[in-house]
């Protein structure tokens, strides 16, 4: 009898100690938080910014399936396909929003105005312009991001110095999408001190953009395509107008290694990667509204395979001025 008293005393200890011990490796969090980030995304060209993102957050020690978990099902390929792919975010309980776009940044920022959800946003032109945040350096609520703008003015001016007489630049601009509207805000500063003409043709789906491109004028020098994801997914149509008219092609993103001539501006994984870093300091409890805006680091790329195809010779004083050279 006392055996069997000792046997179960024992054993009620046994398992007091196994549910201590289960609620201190809880309450102690030795068991990692399951972070979920919702991702939100306008266009398959800026999907290096995505990839740049994920692994940014690796490297601050998130790793997908571990501590981290991603609701994302590819780029919406339209700004009214925004909505669906925001709503599964925020049906997600989501931590926090990377949002890449104007457009997607403000839907998000409409989406998450009675939460306390956070946002990174990501490849925006002029955030205080398009109305996202209050300033740079305090952007209040619940906002922080990188923005790519600042870069076109010496754009214009690296292009002349490849192609010396170039003023009449075509340029398909939606005038309804932040990032064209930023963009083209910046070519309009820019260009008189430069000479330049921009030859604006206003498009609003898709479909303007390919016929705008179809009917180009016979007496332009150059073709620029806007930093807008919007415009970026025709950059197939844009480079294949510019070979065609042998015309020299210019970005804001660094899209040389699809066939654009020139880029100089933001690199998309890179900015990805500087987005994480605003991401891992919100997710360890820093107000996003608190965190400065950053800006993009700016790069310049030439594709010398487009350069002979439109027999255009690059001077050297511009080559050696490149940080990455498709040859």
């Amino acid at each position: 009898m006392n055996t069997r008293r000792i046997f179960i005393t024992k054993t009620v200890i046994g398992v007091g100690i196994f549910t201590l011990a289960a609620l201190l490796f809880t309450a102690c969090g030795s068991k990692p938080k399951m972070f979920t980030v919702g991702v939100l995304n306008l266009s398959t060209n800026i999907d290096p910014a995505v990839e740049g993102f994920k692994a940014g957050m690796t490297e601050h020690g998130y790793i997908e399936g571990q501590n981290i978990k991603y609701i994302y099902n590819g780029a919406t390929g339209s700004v009214d396909a925004m909505d669906a792919a925001l709503d599964e975010i925020m049906a997600n309980d989501v931590d926090l929003i990377f949002s890449l776009s104007t457009p997607g940044t403000t839907k998000t920022k409409a989406a998450v105005e009675t939460t306390d959800i956070p946002v990174v946003f990501s490849v925006v032109i002029d955030a205080v312009g398009a109305n996202l945040i209050e300033s740079l350096t305090h952007p209040g609520g619940n906002l922080t991001g990188v923005q790519i703008g600042g870069s076109i003015a010496k754009q214009l001016s690296l292009l002349q110095a490849m192609a010396p007489g170039t003023t009449r630049i075509f340029m398909p601009h939606n005038p309804e999408e932040g990032g064209s509207i930023g963009s083209m805000a910046e070519v309009i500063a820019a260009a008189p001190g430069l000479g330049i003409e921009p030859v604006v043709v206003g498009v609003h789906t898709q479909e303007e953009i390919i016929a705008a491109l179809a009917m180009l004028p016979e007496d332009v020098d150059a073709i620029f395509l806007l930093g807008s994801g919007f415009l970026n997914q025709q950059i197939a149509n844009y480079v294949s107008t510019a070979n065609q008219h042998l015309l020299p092609l210019i970005s804001m993103c660094y899209c040389t290694e699809q066939g654009v001539l020139m880029s100089y501006g933001y690199d998309f994984f890179r900015v990805g990667e500087q987005s994480a870093r605003l991401a891992d300091q919100i997710l360890k409890g820093t107000p996003a509204g608190d965190l400065p805006v950053e800006t993009a680091d700016f790069f310049l790329s030439i594709n010398l395979q487009t350069a002979q195809a439109i027999g255009l010779e690059i001077p050297d004083e511009v080559l050696a001025q490149a940080d990455d050279i498709v040859r």
